[in-house]
């Protein structure tokens, strides 16, 4: 089974991306999505509460993530402590979700982070979307109903696409000019042909 890295900066559109490998009869394993769940987990949530304060935690007892993000995206120091925290228990679940589809051809890993956390050592090849800040920005903007300002102090502390387009084996730019689709089927035939 290989197994595949898909990444891009925020707004790129690589859950869209991961969607139709999905379609395509790929696992997808999203790591972002696990990470957000595993906030909860009762240790973590406590080793949270901790490091960051109470008022990272909302009445329900649950993780306020606009409040964490508030925090970690504006202190490089704290984005760290956090990662340091989550990324160990991402890998080790992501390890016991490959071994239920061992089978597959191949699987991907869909993460937002996959250079700067050094995700990409797990993989035989890595996929990044692309797209212009300023379209990732306006999409950003609409989806989680945020200004500029908090996309920006995200964006700020992920890797440019030029830096992590020289680590990418492939590449789908996703600009709403250029047709997605057919460049995700040439780069599933040319994984499964591999």
């Amino acid at each position: 089974m290989k197994r595949i890295g898909l990444t891009g900066n925020i707004g790129s559109g690589k859950s869209t991306v991961a969607r139709i490998f999905e379609i395509l009869g790929v696992p997808v394993y999203h790591a972002d999505l696990r990470a957000r769940e595993m906030l909860e987990y009762g240790k973590v949530l406590e080793q949270i509460k901790n490091l960051f304060g109470k008022e990272v935690i909302n009445s329900q007892q649950q993780v306020d993530r606009k409040a964490l993000a508030a925090i970690v995206f504006n202190d490089k120091s704290k984005l760290e402590i956090l990662n340091n925290l989550i990324h160990p228990l991402v890998e080790d679940d992501f390890s016991e979700w490959c071994n239920l589809h061992r089978e597959s051809d191949y699987i991907l890993q869909e993460a937002a982070i996959l250079f700067e956390s050094g995700f990409d050592r797990l993989f035989d090849a890595n996929i990044l979307v692309t797209a212009p800040e300023e379209l990732c920005v306006t999409r950003v903007m609409a989806r989680d109903s945020t200004t500029k300002e908090m996309v920006m102090d995200r964006i700020q502390n992920q890797w440019s696409q030029d830096k992590k387009q020289k680590l990418a084996h492939y590449e789908v730019i996703n600009d709403e000019v250029t047709l997605v689709i057919p460049q995700v089927l040439a780069i599933h035939q040319e994984i499964l042909n591999r």
